[in-house]
């Protein structure tokens, strides 16, 4: 095994970062270049090669048959930025011309299955994910999911978090400004490469505890407007198959304190 994430190794200028996790010897490899500078590009994505801009005003310049990456960031960065959260556009094109899905999504791992974490901004999924760190669970990853038939890569070890959410988990570390916000981390344990994709999870706010459970079909909605690469469909096959899985809805009252009885439950429906 070597070091990457979302079952890519990085070679080029890649960051040498603890965030890193292992990836199989044979995966394929995304060579990286990073400059300092201004930049402007249009968001386009075809066949081929692909320009994204970024939202702090950099830019990426990506080419299929290369398998390249060329970052532009406005300052230095990082080797932990790179790693996160400026690596996850990277990995969500280069993966979609690979053929897998990549998806607005983070991911956990029960009883050795991965179940994605998807739903609508604001929906509380980096508060979920926190949730499982903290209870000693195993989260796969944080605001990517890059699946391959029906596996799951592994992602960066971190999970990057707002400031309310860090006033309650505590344990985080301040980042500042990182990409396009102020994160505060929280460092991951290991993780498998790989994991087999069991469902979805689609976390919402309500004044009651409600987990439902919801057949593969009723998924197809969430995961469509979650794809991580904007203005291009997700490779039909694998969408189909994104679709095929399971659906639970996870809805729990706002506040955090009653969070440990609404994730023993959950645990135990995915357990299940």
């Amino acid at each position: 095994m070597t070091l990457g994430a979302y079952g890519l190794r990085l070679g080029g200028d890649a960051p040498r970062s603890q965030l890193l996790a292992p990836v199989p010897d044979d995966a394929p490899e995304i060579v990286i270049t990073r400059r300092v500078g201004p930049i402007e590009v249009p968001n386009t994505v075809d066949g081929e090669r692909a320009t994204v801009p970024l939202l702090d005003g950099g830019g990426l310049e990506l080419d299929r048959k290369a398998r390249s990456a060329v970052l532009t960031t406005r300052h230095e960065i990082t080797d932990d930025e790179l790693a996160h959260p400026y690596l996850a556009p990277i990995a969500a094109v280069h993966s979609h011309w690979l053929g897998r899905a990549a998806f607005h999504a983070g991911a956990i791992v029960v009883a050795g299955r991965a179940w994605g974490i998807i739903g609508e901004r604001h929906a509380g999924k980096s508060t979920l994910l926190a949730a499982v760190a903290s209870d000693g669970g195993i989260v796969l990853a944080d605001d990517l999911l890059v699946l391959d038939g029906s596996d799951v890569f592994c992602g960066p070890r971190t999970l990057d978090l707002r400031a309310d959410a860090a006033k309650w988990f505590g344990g985080t570390r301040s980042l500042g400004m990182a990409g396009a916000r102020e994160r505060w981390r929280i460092d991951l344990g290991p993780a498998p490469a790989t994991a087999p994709l069991a469902g979805w999870i689609v976390p919402g706010w309500s004044e009651n505890l409600e987990i439902t459970r919801q057949p593969g079909a009723s998924v197809a909605h969430h995961i469509a407007p979650a794809r991580a690469v904007t203005g291009i469909a997700i490779e039909p096959t694998a969408f189909l198959t994104a679709a095929s899985y399971p659906a639970i809805e996870f809805n729990r009252p706002r506040d955090l304190a009653e969070m440990a009885d609404g994730l023993d439950r959950l645990l135990d429906e995915l357990r299940g």
